[in-house]
């Protein structure tokens, strides 16, 4: 009776680590010996647009031989496959493997420029916190000063246009908010921060005749007369007629006003 329990337990403990051992070399990571047959592998899942096994090729590749020339290939594909997939946390990642591992292949460049990319693209819209706009911006910039020959230099350069309207327009919509709820001066506040920062972005004229606005309702005539100075030798040829109307039909109001209100005041 004890014999037969013995062998009982004995061969469920050997059936257990047979399990274990099984599961512990499912999980190890496949040797490739065929680099390159691995590799083509992987470019054809990649061409294909299948973009799961594109990446468990690469990463064979990556991880069997290292220090391979076709390991920095592979790197870069990997972060194109989650690129693509609008993964771009995990873009992001694996081309700063390649950055930080590979600093002398001659896909850095093309790994820069699609970090910035990638961060621009994860970032949400203008209403909403800009902290991979802002990130966008300066990796832009520090690839274009990098990279100056560049041939993305082209597209480095638009992008970060379009980085500092979106930015530019953030600000300018939070004036905008303000002044919608008469706080006229902290919406300066914010238009004065967009003619700071954003003074080469589609933004600056509407934060001027914003501002012009509400100088007017704070009665600091003077200040006005100086923006529209600026409106009338910078941007006279841009300016809707309209809008410059309203604001002079604004200011003749509120000068009455004042007027009134100190007759009655001083009888």
């Amino acid at each position: 009776m004890k014999n037969s329990l013995l062998e009982k337990i004995s061969l469920t403990s050997l059936i257990y680590l047979i399990l274990i051992m099984t599961s512990c070399s499912s999980n190890q990571p496949k040797i490739v010996t065929d680099f390159n047959k691995t590799y083509q592998k992987g470019t054809e899942a990649f061409n294909k647009k299948k973009w799961d096994k594109a990446i468990e090729y690469f990463t064979l590749v990556v991880l069997n031989n290292p220090g391979s020339d076709l390991a920095d290939d592979a790197q870069f594909y990997i972060g194109e496959c989650y690129f693509n997939r609008k993964e771009y946390l995990l873009a992001i990642a694996e081309y700063q493997k390649l950055t930080e591992r590979y600093p002398y292949s001659s896909l850095v460049e093309d790994a820069s420029y699609k970090i910035a990319l990638s961060q621009f693209k994860n970032a949400p819209q203008y209403q909403l916190d800009q902290e991979y706009t802002l990130k966008a911006l300066q990796s832009f910039q520090d690839f274009v000063e990098t990279y100056s020959n560049s041939k993305y230099r082209p597209a480095a350069e638009k992008m970060i246009i379009e980085i500092r309207n979106r930015l530019g327009r953030k600000l300018f919509e939070s004036g905008r908010l303000y002044r919608k709820l008469r706080e006229w001066e902290s919406a300066i506040i914010y238009f004065d921060k967009v003619l700071e920062l954003y003074y080469d972005t589609d933004w600056v004229l509407p934060a001027y005749l914003e501002k012009a606005y509400c100088l007017i309702r704070l009665r600091r005539f003077d200040e006005y007369e100086q923006v529209r100075q600026i409106l009338n030798s910078k941007y006279k040829e841009r300016i809707p007629a309209e809008q410059m109307v309203y604001l002079q039909l604004s200011y003749n109001r509120e000068k009455k006003q004042l007027e009134k209100e100190l007759k009655k005041n001083n009888p």
